[in-house]
């Protein structure tokens, strides 16, 4: 693995030498100069990741045969994350040995792909694309990056947008992106948990719904590691406004059954990431339809039971390893 890496860094230096856009479909016959690590080494838009492949020991590999594809973040995508990964200067100050540079090492290989894959080969669409990063366990799904492409449009993990398409390199291609792709390390349980324990809180409400003997198949499907779903998640003032609606003073006081068709409404049994979802679109989740509306960037979905009161998605696209969450205002119903 460790002599193809430097492809990455070879097809990164031909981003930012050819500064193409996103719709230049036909620039990706090989550069036959330069590999990844030369064409970022020669654009100062990509110091960050040239500091970040070079602390991870990354270059010679990317400057390997391959072919690559690799997705690069420009130094204003890395500028979003905390230190050290933020800077040129801070990444390069990371100390031997940090297990730091284990975690970077594994990021950048989330960004890499097998095989040099045009924007235009990525299936319109929805799809699944596997990285180069290893698996952290059997089983485990934390190396797949998810691509959205409608047209010469391609989006990742839901929330990153390609913003420089098709740069060519001796050893593969280069997409510019203007997000870090992260790789998951939880599963939607794991996420609802972190959330109910953090400050502020925000998902104790749906914890405690989730925790309900009558709703154990449940959880125990958002803890699964192999499961591959969508969940609108309602905050705390979601539940807080439910239970006003319906006359009661706790979550307790909620009969079982309508707490299941309820916790149901909110599953898709499926990977939708807001850049999958269409205005008037009906997504089916374990407890029946939903109608999701997309209006610019505002994102709604609404239960049958709902009427015409719809849930505003208020945070889009967390990712966990079996699975997508996406943070809602209100909960949704069924028809009960």
């Amino acid at each position: 693995m460790r002599r193809r890496l430097p492809v990455l860094l070879v097809a990164l230096m031909g981003l930012a030498a050819t500064g193409c856009s996103k719709d230049d479909d036909n620039n990706t016959a090989p550069n036959t100069e330069q590999n990844i690590v030369q064409v970022a080494q020669a654009n100062s838009d990509f110091s960050t990741l040239v500091a970040a492949v070079t602390k991870a020991d990354l270059a010679a590999t990317l400057s390997g045969t391959g072919p690559f594809t690799v997705l690069a973040p420009t130094n204003a995508a890395f500028a979003q994350l905390g230190a050290p990964f933020n800077t040129a200067a801070n990444i390069s100050a990371i100390p031997a040995g940090d297990p730091q540079i284990a975690a970077l090492r594994n990021i950048l290989l989330y960004h890499v792909l097998a095989g040099r894959k045009a924007a235009a080969d990525f299936p319109e669409g929805p799809s699944a694309q596997v990285t180069q990063k290893p698996a952290s366990a059997t089983g485990i799904n934390d190396n797949t990056v998810y691509a959205s492409r409608t047209g010469s449009t391609v989006s990742l993990n839901g929330a990153t947008s390609v913003t420089t398409a098709d740069v060519a390199a001796s050893n593969g291609v280069i997409h510019a992106i203007d997000r870090v792709l992260m790789p998951p390390t939880a599963t939607i349980a794991d996420v609802v948990i972190a959330q109910a324990a953090a400050s502020p809180a925000q998902f104790t409400s749906l914890l405690a719904a989730l925790q309900r003997p009558a709703a154990a198949a449940l959880l125990t499907t958002a803890a699964d590691p192999s499961a591959n779903l969508t969940v609108f998640a309602p905050t705390d003032a979601a539940f807080a406004a439910l239970l006003t609606q319906l006359g009661l003073a706790t979550l307790n006081d909620v009969p079982d059954a309508t707490l299941v068709a309820v916790l149901q409404q909110h599953i898709v049994g499926s990977r939708a990431f807001s850049s999958d979802l269409t205005n008037g679109q009906v997504v089916t989740t374990l407890g029946g339809p939903a109608t999701v509306g997309v209006m610019g960037s505002t994102v709604t979905v609404r239960g049958a039971g709902n009427g015409t009161d719809n849930a505003n998605v208020t945070s889009a696209n967390i990712m966990a390893t079996n699975g997508v969450v996406h943070v809602i205002d209100r909960v949704l119903l069924p028809t009960l």
